[in-house]
């Protein structure tokens, strides 16, 4: 795709979008890139000023490779034209927008929000649509999720769940080029409140559950704000699908009403998925699901009850392109999340490592709940951290609920950035002395589950939560490489006795 614009086109955009505050310089210069990030400037470029931490030097380096104009909250005077605006967080998504010429208008893009479920749900949505594909002749789904994006062409791994609005537009532009007609995508509450999504208009906008979390100084000062960013989310859905059985339900199915369609999922008869006679059968987890189009049984090849919901809020957002019933059974039967209940024993059955992207109370209840039913009268032992830098109220909470129900913990690091680890455990820690579990604190995270599937005594669950799959850990600014969970997990075992997955 070539772009080429002035930078006049971009101050018109903000100026229409009530975003511009004031114009310094030219505004007749060339414009063939755009980029916030001052290494990425090329000859052409309009840098955008962006971040908590933005300094003027970053803006002189951007001059210096090339940046030809600017857009900043703050006037810099001299170097190169400069745009003011009011919010520059906004006036990044709408240049990002029209630079990369509106691609949500050539996708159908299904946006997943909630407190917990959004990746498992994002990653079902996929696979239902992949296999329906694969049928009708279609193309495959784009993918915007924590694990992993997908644009038709390349498969990389994710930094946030939401990329910021320049990526974001960059990928669906992308998804769009290749001939893509659908893409599911994560919207996390942060990509909400800081318009990471503005701009994108989604044919289908889900939301799953709401709970407690990522309250903060610098995420969410209390539940409220939190809240009402997910809620917004509808305000850029034609059709929303609610899950019956969330929490302050009245006033999400409220800001729902505001689409053109509601769709509605759960385990009341009255849903449009209904859900019913959720039961473990040789060792799979088997239910009834009836929607509109079909009734039948399905089963599922990820552990967890829990998940029977999670299936249900894909398909009630697929519904609409005319997926069928058998189609669905055969998606279910076969699809697994990594990173999420991925499960391992050891030869003898005496040692069950669960590794799951568990990381708030929502889904750190679910889960021991899930392995107190699912493994009665086992040990359970616990290997979690918390996020640096922000989220600090989920980190009490966590501690609680591990030390209420594991017989012991293993505090680890978490991604814990510009924070002391041993801070951070130590407000875990806290946490878990309310309840009846002994600790540790072992800073490595490779070192800690390994340390806690090794020494578990036979007949124990090690439950290892936080950050599933990722093979990253992200200390003082700097990502670092490190072996998965899983992959500790594994070899762990292997030394206890030989593994069989």
């Amino acid at each position: 795709m070539t772009h080429s614009f002035k930078f006049s086109d971009f101050i018109n955009r903000l100026s229409d979008k009530g975003l511009l505050t004031g114009v310094d310089g030219s505004a007749d210069v060339p414009v063939s890139f755009i980029t916030a990030d001052s290494k990425k400037a090329v000859p052409g470029t309009l840098f955008i000023c962006k971040g908590n931490h933005f300094k003027p030097e970053y803006l002189d380096d951007a001059v210096s490779r090339g940046a030809v104009c600017c857009v900043s909250e703050t006037r810099y005077g001299g170097a190169v034209p400069c745009a003011t605006v009011s919010d520059v967080r906004a006036a990044l998504a709408e240049i990002s927008d029209l630079y990369y010429g509106t691609p949500c208008s050539r996708l159908d893009v299904i946006g997943v929000t909630g407190t917990k479920g959004k990746t498992t749900v994002i990653h079902y949505i996929k696979a239902l649509l992949d296999r329906y594909a694969e049928k009708t002749g279609d193309k495959p789904c784009g993918l915007i999720s924590t694990v992993e994006t997908f644009d038709g062409a390349v498969t990389e791994e994710s930094v946030n769940s939401t990329p910021e609005s320049i990526d974001l537009q960059r990928i669906l532009c992308a998804c769009a080029d290749n001939g893509l007609r659908r893409v599911a995508c994560e919207v996390s509450s942060q990509a909400l409140k800081y318009h990471r999504v503005r701009g994108v208009r989604f044919s289908t906008g889900v939301f799953t559950n709401i709970g407690e979390d990522h309250i903060s100084p610098v995420e969410h000062p209390d539940f409220e704000d939190y809240f009402s960013s997910k809620l917004k989310l509808f305000s850029q859905c034609d059709r929303a699908v609610v899950f019956a059985g969330c929490d302050h339900y009245d006033r999400v199915a409220e800001a729902a009403s505001a689409c053109r369609a509601v769709v509605t999922f759960g385990d009341t008869p009255d849903c449009d998925v209904y859900v019913s006679d959720i039961r473990k059968e040789n060792g799979a987890t088997v239910f009834r699901m009836r929607t509109p189009s079909f009734d039948g049984e399905f089963r599922l090849a990820i552990a967890g009850f829990f998940n029977v919901y999670n299936a249900a809020a894909a398909v009630a957002a697929v519904l609409d392109t005319g997926i069928d019933g058998q189609t669905v059974r055969e998606v279910l039967e076969k699809t697994t999340v990594s990173g999420r209940m991925e499960t391992y024993d050891n030869e003898e059955k005496t040692v069950t490592a669960i590794v799951d992207y568990a990381h708030n109370a929502m889904s750190f209840e679910t889960i021991f709940s899930f392995v107190m039913k699912e493994y009665p009268g086992r040990r359970i032992v616990s290997v979690f951290g918390s996020v640096g830098n922000k989220a600090e109220v989920r980190r009490y909470a966590l501690g609680k609920i591990a030390g209420k129900y594991s017989d012991f913990v293993y505090i680890t690091s978490e991604h814990p950035d510009y924070e002391s680890p041993y801070a951070i455990a130590e407000q875990i820690a806290a946490g878990v002395r309310e309840g009846k579990a002994g600790y540790t604190v072992i800073p490595d995270r490779e070192e800690a589950v390994e340390t806690a599937v090794r020494e578990a005594p036979d007949n124990t669950v090690v439950l290892i939560l936080g950050v599933g799959d990722e093979t990253t850990q992200r200390i003082n600014g700097v990502l670092y490489e490190r072996r998965s969970d899983s992959e500790c997990a594994l070899h762990a075992l292997k030394e206890r006795s030989k593994v069989t997955v």
